[in-house]
């Protein structure tokens, strides 16, 4: 008989930034807001609820892939599910539950904290890494996991061993990662150098590759018949046919792969099982040896996270820019780690066992006082400095290197003044060796202080932003909710807490409002040595959007026609439309009544486009620019010229 086992790897970088933990809106995911949410909608949720059609197209029957498939999800991901997408969550966990129900064991299987390669990770990393991602796994399925996915299944005997260690039954490789894989699909043994074990499943690799990148998943006759043509065993026990790919390969990256995964659940329900049901039933009889390091994605062991080792996914780029990322991040991480052993009082007990205890979201180390959670904040810093994205890709100046040298600057912001320095300098050495293919985007440096240091980031930007609430709705201030932050005032001044360290800061603002909402403010931290201006698009973006929601029907009333008004409460105009036809709007009432009367309307649009963070247009600047040169000179005509950055030079063409 045949049992099948189809597992997904469901991960994505972690796309917040690690001051707020905020997700920005990344244009490349439009129309959705970013990666994370438009995945979730092409895969994620379609699984939960994938239909099956009969022969005329209706919909007969709706099945939770998740109840009938082996999966994992990265812990990151699950933490950006619980606050953007609960109902996948749920239905992810109740898969789970179905599978025990079924099989008397879940199909769900635990996940590193973080997404790194765990070769190149130290031991006390490696430890921390997996008991991070065994906490979360219980307290999400309320049981403990049987098998662990390695990311990108790289793979040496360390890695092994601390699995093992932590109570981890199995993992699964692929077949180029093993010696003399066992038939049939079955678990080989693997025996440490201390005396511990641990199964390995090898999954089908031609089958895996076949789902992953051809169009089988669109035939599920096709895909079920592959299966079956798999020998079967001689010995009276079942021959396990097991894949592993991607989660995301049902649905983004194969549009329509989640109902091809349903209609094979369908056809297929009498033989699916999962990997510990299929341990339980059949364990190891023959040991394996492991060929290390190695990886399921590149050919040459695990290269393509510290070499250009030749694997890219654009012909003709270059990745020597991946060996400096590595050497300057790991330099930072030993002295980030020196520093906080240095400054760990003896009195709090052993620095290991804290980190290990307090885990990602430091609940383990409430009782320590702040500068102690300080010091395991920046740990926890250190560890995501790793994630394995940012080598994988072609580019230094993409999205995923930026995601882990902002958690570089992020740990530095923690530290001493005079120390912070030494460290980026050094970091910066290192990086000046890293080059971009974009000439444009420039080496290692250009990009930490363009990308990395030259925004405004954390503390600053809320309190500016509260600043603006403060001003214009302050019955709102109270709505003001954030991942990382909490906030009070104190007479005139606003105090912003970091919620997992306790760490406090206290900024005095001053706020620039020419229209409704201040278009920036000049924030002044304690001990800071220069004040700040955050810009109203630089506001976080659920703050920027608490704004709109009471400046756009005061500014749309006043900058609308009557008609425009209508077509807006009937919904033929967008808010985009909206905003264009109010700019026109104002400049209707400016030319009616005079710039002295009208431009707290214009000013009032323009706060529009900033809360929004849209730039105006340059045909729109050159239109105010012709409007504004035929008005008399005025401080009204001068601070709007200012604002849209116009040097006009008199009141007449």
């Amino acid at each position: 008989m045949h049992r099948f086992i189809v597992h997904g790897h469901f991960y994505q970088p972690p796309r917040e930034e690690p001051w707020l933990d905020l997700v920005g809106r990344e244009p490349t995911a439009a129309p959705d807001h970013d990666w994370n949410s438009r995945i979730t909608r092409q895969c994620y949720a379609p699984l939960a609820e994938a239909p099956v059609f009969d022969h005329g197209e209706r919909i007969r029957r709706v099945i939770n892939a998740y109840a009938w498939t082996s999966f994992d999800v990265g812990p990151t991901l699950f933490r950006w599910l619980d606050s953007h997408a609960p109902r996948v969550r749920d239905a992810i966990i109740a898969g789970d539950r179905a599978a025990r129900e079924r099989l008397g064991f879940g199909n769900a299987i635990a996940m590193p904290y973080n997404h790194v390669i765990l070769p190149l990770a130290s031991r006390r990393d490696k430890i921390t890494e997996v008991r991070w991602g065994i906490r979360d796994f219980r307290a999400r399925f309320g049981r403990d996991p049987e098998g662990m996915w390695l990311p990108e299944t790289a793979v040496d005997t360390e890695t092994l061993s601390v699995l093992a260690q932590e109570g981890i039954r199995f993992t699964l490789l692929a077949p180029h990662q093993v010696r003399h894989a066992p038939r049939w699909g079955r678990a080989g043994r693997w025996r440490g150098p201390d005396g511990e074990s641990l199964a390995i499943f090898v999954y089908d690799g031609p089958l895996a590759q076949a789902v992953a990148f051809s169009d089988i998943t669109r035939d599920a006759d096709r895909w079920r018949t592959t299966m079956l043509s798999a020998p079967l065993a001689d010995d009276g026990g079942a021959t396990i046919v097991s894949l592993a790919t991607d989660g995301e390969t049902f649905g983004h990256h194969h549009a329509f792969g989640d109902l091809g995964l349903a209609a094979l659940i369908e056809q297929s329900e009498g033989e699916l099982t999962n990997f510990a049901a299929m341990l339980a039933a059949l364990p190891p009889v023959q040991d394996v040896q492991i060929i290390e390091p190695t990886s399921w994605s590149c050919p040459h062991g695990v290269e393509r996270w510290r070499s250009d080792c030749g694997c890219r996914m654009e012909p003709g780029t270059q990745q020597q820019w991946r060996a400096p990322l590595r050497q300057g991040l790991e330099t930072l991480a030993a002295s980030l780690h020196q520093a906080v052993r240095a400054a760990w009082s003896a009195g709090l007990g052993d620095l290991d066992a804290m980190r290990n205890d307090a885990g990602p979201e430091l609940v383990g180390a409430a009782a320590l006082p702040t500068d102690a959670r300080v010091l395991l904040e920046i740990e926890r810093h250190t560890l995501a400095m790793f994630t394995s994205c940012a080598w994988f890709f072609d580019d230094l100046a993409r999205l995923e290197p930026r995601i882990v040298l902002r958690h570089a600057a992020r740990a530095l912001d923690f530290l001493p003044a005079p120390l912070a320095a030494t460290f980026e300098a050094t970091l910066l050495g290192t990086l000046a060796h890293a080059h971009s293919n974009d000439p444009a985007a420039g080496d290692g440096v250009a990009i930490w202080r363009r990308d990395i240091r030259g925004a405004i980031h954390g503390g600053a930007r809320l309190a500016a932003a509260i600043a603006a609430i403060r001003d214009f709705a302050p019955d709102a201030v109270g709505d003001v909710t954030l991942p990382s932050y909490t906030w009070r005032s104190e007479g005139d001044d606003i105090v912003t807490a970091h919620t997992r360290t306790g760490h406090e800061d206290r900024w005095r603002t001053v706020t620039d409002t020419p229209g409704l909402v201040a278009r920036q403010v000049v924030v002044t931290g304690t001990g800071t040595a220069e004040p700040l201006t955050v810009l109203a698009s630089d506001y976080p973006e659920p703050l920027r959007e608490l704004l709109l929601r009471f400046a756009r029907p005061v500014v749309l009333d006043a900058a609308l026609s009557a008609e425009s008004r209508a077509a807006l409460r009937d919904g033929m105009v967008d808010a985009a439309l909206a905003r264009d036809l109010a700019l026109d709007g104002a400049w209707q009432l400016v030319m009616r009544d005079g710039l002295d009367a009208a431009d707290t309307v214009v000013h009032g649009v323009l706060d529009l486009f900033d809360l929004d963070a849209v730039p105006l247009t340059t045909p729109a600047r050159a239109e105010a620019f012709l409007r504004l040169a035929g008005l008399p000179q005025s401080p009204a005509r001068v601070r709007l010229a200012d604002r849209l950055g116009l040097a006009i030079p008199g009141p007449e063409l």
